[in-house]
């Protein structure tokens, strides 16, 4: 009886440790250099289906790109680029495109993950991982 109370005052488990197998993954990474670049490189390593938007690549990128590790989307952001992605990384700082982002991830059942916004994520990451 007394653990049945225990339990009651417990809050439900919002967040769960778990690991991400991205291999065969569509993984996309939305933002400017260099930051996008710090997620790219570590990404490249997880799923051989990595793309990168971005408006103007950096030489990191486009070496990357030259080596066949990502795709490199020189483009301003379009919804479209977010179809047939099955995890996104939005390292951009611009709200509205967070918002947009947000939004058409949520609407296409698209994973998100948005640097600083765990308000906008579906999870958090270590960014130690990403650091230089």
């Amino acid at each position: 009886m007394d653990r049945d109370k225990e339990n009651e005052s417990q809050a439900p488990c919002r967040l769960l440790p778990v690991l991400i197998d991205l291999s065969e993954k569509h993984v996309c990474v939305i933002g400017d250099a260099p930051e996008a670049a710090r997620y790219a490189r570590y990404l490249s390593g997880c799923t051989r289906y990595l793309s990168v938007l971005c408006e103007e690549g950096s030489e990191e990128l486009k070496t990357l790109a030259e080596e066949g590790c990502l795709s490199l989307l020189e483009q301003p952001y379009s919804r479209e680029v977010l179809y047939g992605m099955d995890v996104v990384f939005n390292v951009s700082g611009s709200e509205a495109l967070i918002r947009d982002v947000s939004a058409i991830c949520r609407t296409m059942g698209i994973t998100l993950y948005t640097a600083g916004r765990p308000d906008k994520s579906d999870f958090m990451l270590d960014t130690d991982l990403f650091s230089d």
